[in-house]
Order: structure tokens, then sequence, then C-alpha cells
């Protein structure tokens, strides 16, 4: 009798796990149009050419099989519709599907609702997004934080202070899983376990580079995504980074660049965000240093100066940020009760805390980017 038990049982969850599989399996397939997935592959396929296939009542089976004379229809011109055939040919959208399933890649499109609204009100919005993951809440902040690939000490620090300070209040960051501060920024939003999005410029099966395979991991694991306009199977090229630059900053309502060179590609993203009418901000940084020279040019054509997250945070009604003013070690704990009753000078800080001259300036600096304190003058400092 117990050994029926045991067997009727273990019979049981195998077939609940076989169920469970299927009925996962129809849902995802129900969701997923291989044929849609299949044109997405094209190569040669344009914005015009998806303008025209949304308008046909989404029946893409009907565009994957029209005969060469229908493709005019699709914006196809004569060259392209006999070149589609022919890929159409090399091309199985069941396996496509598979290949998209195998690496849980969903997509949406844009006349979807669930497509990110302030993705859809730039100029030339990609058709179809894929994604990995959860895709952002419409009603959220979002906030770009990106920089350069070589950075400084400083830029290392406030970009991973402000980004987890904007974390910390609800703001989902957006940023391109780059080397250098794009990872910071999703790393410090991860350590306060927060929602941060990671665009990138290759197909989704493709993460690179492949040493943040990591951070992309954690993205998912902790409600975030991966996000692509770019099919399954796509290479980075040179031309792929300013096209994934448009998404970083049409999926924001503001773009923040903390450290990049006069001429640096990062600067692209704020280039967009100024076209579809993002605020930017920018983290000022020394005249000799090359890499504050990006942040400062766009500071001087009207970029708002960021020293703490709480500049951010103003300006969408978020002022009762407690979280920020608060000392995150001993050394700011002191510098709190020292500043608690007045203004007082930087020398006079110095004595009470009994920490030397450069200590203390190197602190105060820290704590003034991360709007903790206030410079109001010949080195007096206050509680901000």
């Amino acid at each position: 009798m117990p050994v029926r038990t045991k067997c009727s049982l273990g019979g049981s969850i195998l077939f609940l796990r076989l169920y469970t599989i299927i009925i996962k399996h129809m849902l995802y397939t129900e969701v997923m149009d291989k044929y849609l997935l299949a044109l997405g592959l094209y190569p040669k396929i344009k914005s015009d050419n998806w303008l025209k296939i949304c308008t046909h009542d989404n029946d893409y089976e009907s565009i994957w099989n029209a005969k060469e004379t229908q493709l005019n229809n699709f914006g196809f011109s004569a060259n392209n519709a006999l070149d589609f055939i022919q890929f159409r040919y090399k091309t199985n959208p069941d396996k496509v599907l598979e290949n998209y399933q195998k690496h849980e890649i969903n997509y949406v499109t844009l006349n979807d609702s669930k497509y990110p609204k302030l993705l859809k009100e730039i100029y030339n919005p990609p058709f179809i997004i894929y994604y990995t993951g959860k895709l952002p809440d419409s009603d959220g902040i979002n906030i770009s934080v990106v920089g350069a690939r070589k950075y400084t000490d400083y830029g290392r620090r406030v970009t991973y202070d402000i980004s987890a300070d904007l974390s910390k209040s609800g703001v989902i960051i957006i940023s391109g899983l780059a080397l250098g501060l794009d990872a910071i920024a999703h790393n410090a939003c991860l350590d306060q376990n927060g929602i941060t999005i990671a665009v990138l410029a290759s197909g989704l099966d493709n993460v690179c580079p492949q040493t943040n395979r990591h951070i992309a991991d954690k993205i998912i694991k902790n409600g975030g995504a991966l996000i692509s306009e770019k099919p399954v199977g796509t290479q980075i090229f040179k031309h792929s980074f300013p096209a994934r630059n448009r998404i970083i900053s049409g999926l924001s309502n503001g773009v923040l660049i903390t450290e990049a060179s006069e001429h640096s590609g990062t600067l692209h993203t704020a280039s967009f965000a100024i076209e579809q009418n993002r605020n930017i901000y920018a983290v000022p940084g020394p005249i000799y240093n090359e890499m504050a020279k990006g942040p400062n040019n766009l500071i001087k054509r009207g970029a708002k100066p960021v020293s703490s997250a709480a500049d951010i945070l103003e300006d969408f009604g978020i002022t009762d940020n407690k979280v920020l003013i608060k000392p995150e070690n001993n050394s700011e704990r002191m510098i709190f009760e020292v500043l608690d009753s007045e203004p007082k000078h930087l020398d006079t800080i110095s004595k009470e805390t009994s920490m030397s001259s450069s200590e203390i300036s190197q602190l105060i600096t820290m704590m003034e980017i991360k709007g903790k304190v206030k410079h109001i003058g010949g080195m007096v400092y206050t509680l901000k």
C-alpha cells in the first residue's frame, strides 16, 4: 500500500510538472508570433516597412507568405522583394520561435498597450523591442545614468552615490550595461535592491561585454529587464551604439551624464535627450580634468548641474527624501553633530572632529556632492 501511494504521488507530481510546462509553452506561444519574429530577422527591413506592416491587422503570416507583387504593399522595393523571398526560403519561423523561447526573449510592438509610453513619444521609435525580464512601469520615474568607459575615482564615486540615492527613492535606473560608469550605475541600483534597465546594442542572446553577464543576470532576477531593438543573432557594430543611445534616453524622463570626455560617445545620449525634450543633468567636475569636459560643456549649454540625487528628485516633486540626508558612517555622523547647531569653518570642523584638514576636505566634498552639506562661502559649511 505505501508503495502504491508513493507511485501515485510521484505520478501526480510528474503529471503536474508536465501540465505546467505545457500550459506555460501554450501561453508563451500565444503571445509570440513566429511570423513577426521571422520578419524581424530580415536585415533589410526598415521603419517604413513596419509602418505599413502594422496597418495590416497583425496578420503577419500572410505578409510572410506574400507574393513578390504583394510585397510592394508593405514597402519592399522590387529588389528587396526578391531578396526577402530568398531569405524566406532559408528561414523557418518555427525554429525562430523556438530560439526566442530558448533564450526567454519576449517582444512588444508599437501598437501594443505594453509598449513603454515614453519611448512612443520619440521620433521614429522602434516598431518592435525585444526584452527579457519585466518592462519598466510606465507610471514610474526613469532616469538614465551614463558615463565614460574610462573614468576617474571621482566619476566612479559620484556615479555610484547618485545612482544609489535615486534608487532608494524608487527611481528606475536605465543605462547601457557597458564597461565603466554604466556598469557602476547598474550595480549601485542593484545594491539598493532597486530596479534597473539595461539597453543593449546587440541581440539579447549576445550580452556584450560578456564580463557584465553577471550584472545582466542580477538585473533580471531583481525585477528589471534587458531591452534591445535588435533581433537574436545581431552582433555589435560601431554604428549600433548611437541607435541604442536614442532608446536609453527615449525610455527616460531625464538623462544624467556623470563623467565623459569632450568627444565621448556618451554625449550622443545627451544629444538624443535634447531632441526628445528630456531633462538633462550633468555632474560638474574640475576644469583640468579631461573627463569633466563633457558634463561641464553640457552645463554651459543649459543642462542642470547636479551635486546630489536631490537635485534631480526635486524636478519630479520628490522633496521629502530623508534617506538622502542620513549619515552613512561614523565620520559623516561626527560632521552632522558638529554642524547641527550652526554653520562652521572647515578648520573648526577639523578641530572638533579631531580629523586632519585633508581628511575633512575630502569627506566634506563628497558630502556636498551627495547633498548632505552646503558650502555657503569662505570655506564655511552648513547642513543642507
